[in-house]
């Protein structure tokens, strides 16, 4: 099976998990925290800069408000985005717009929700 572009997995689950508590985002809100974690993703394991991850997420913020994540909501999300899984191949986001095939863990997918609540 073709991995999948993280962005778009993690902002579905996002919308989803916001809708399953009466919440929602602003247009495109989840999509640019998606964003966000996915670079999250792509600094720690594919080489994209600082720069790149901390201007998402300033923009988002800026655009989007803060993400809206609780984290009793992180067992249904990470079910949701590894799959059932202990870890998932997925593309991420590399350096100079690359797509970046890697393997995300349980552990470093619960550490980025961290940072995306944080930011």
């Amino acid at each position: 099976m073709e991995p999948k572009d993280f962005t778009t997995v993690l902002a579905d689950a996002f919308r989803d998990a916001a809708a399953e508590h009466g919440q929602s985002y602003p247009e495109g809100g989840e999509l640019a925290w998606g964003a966000v974690g996915a670079a999250y993703l792509g600094f720690a394991l594919c080489g994209l800069q600082s720069t790149v991850l901390r201007r998402l997420q300033y923009d988002a913020r800026q655009e989007s408000g803060p993400v809206i994540l609780d984290c009793k909501w992180y067992d249904a999300l990470e079910d949701r985005c590894l799959e059932g899984k202990k870890s998932v191949q997925v593309l991420l986001p590399g350096p100079d717009n690359t797509a970046c095939l890697s393997t995300v863990t349980r552990d470093l997918f619960l550490e980025m929700l961290d940072f995306c609540r944080e930011g």
